[in-house]
């Protein structure tokens, strides 16, 4: 049996504290609420989740903000719920109902990001496959329709392209699943963004919301740690390396959780 317990089979221990709390999820959207697939542009939230989603979000005693690495317009327009928190690049940008957040990104990082940008797509122009996403704040480099023999080209081309931005710690680079990601150097990511819009929520009672982090990458790891020893938290995927309290199996799982959210919640 797994050290890390599967949520839906704990059910009866956490339902009486997901049912009366005041509760902020908090969700990923590649991988947790939608599939990973091979076009990054095809990852379409399913009509089921979008409807558990709508549903909570009109609770009044839960929050729900979804925080991705996709850009913030990007994220937000494949959700397309009112009254959601949506956070990009990984928090670097935030918007919502009465919330607006920009971080103050260095333009030595920003310079640096558009260097690295124009670099890679010389350099990875002739490689079938490999793509370079611009979301302003941050760069991706997709590879995950690049030939295994050639995979190898993309990290070496990666690696060359940000060496000397690294060593003036104006980005920093993060593997993610079959994607590289590169960032400004900068003190912030999803656990400082999961905890600036916890300080900021409360309800009409003065109540402080009960996080619930859900993810399924390593970014997700910042915000698990954040709220670790005051809320829930819950890797999608196999649990290996985790310091989540659960796990979920995949996204079916994260809607069955949803779905019994609402239930419960009578909503």
């Amino acid at each position: 049996m797994s050290a890390v317990p599967h949520l839906l089979e704990a059910w009866e221990e956490l339902e009486t504290d997901l049912a009366r709390r005041f509760l902020y999820l908090f969700l990923d959207y590649d991988g947790t609420l939608s599939p990973i697939v091979r076009d990054p542009g095809k990852a379409v939230l399913s009509l089921c989740m979008k409807k558990r989603l709508a549903r909570l979000s009109a609770d009044g005693r839960c929050r729900i903000a979804i925080i991705s690495g996709r850009s913030l317009a990007d994220v937000r327009n494949r959700v397309g719920i009112a009254g959601i928190v949506y956070g990009g690049n990984h928090g670097l940008e935030v918007e919502g109902p009465d919330t607006a957040f920009r971080y103050p990104v260095p333009e030595a990082s920003l310079r640096a990001l558009d260097e690295v940008r124009e670099r890679l797509e010389r350099t990875l122009s002739p490689v079938y496959g490999a793509s370079v996403e611009d979301k302003h704040s941050t760069l991706t480099v997709h590879f995950r329709n690049v030939k295994r023999g050639e995979i190898s080209a993309v990290m070496h081309a990666v690696s060359d392209a940000v060496r000397p931005f690294l060593s003036r710690e104006e980005i920093v680079l993060r593997a993610g699943k079959e994607v590289c990601e590169i960032r400004p150097a900068v003190q912030w990511d999803k656990g400082k963004t999961v905890l600036w819009l916890l300080e900021r929520c409360t309800n009409a009672g003065g109540e402080r919301p009960w996080p619930v982090c859900i993810g399924d990458d390593q970014t997700d790891e910042d915000a698990f740690l954040a709220v670790k020893d005051r809320g829930l938290t819950v890797f999608v995927g196999k649990p290996a390396g985790t310091g989540a309290h659960y796990h979920l199996r995949n996204i079916g799982d994260v809607a069955e959780l949803l779905g019994r959210l609402a239930k419960i919640r009578k909503v």
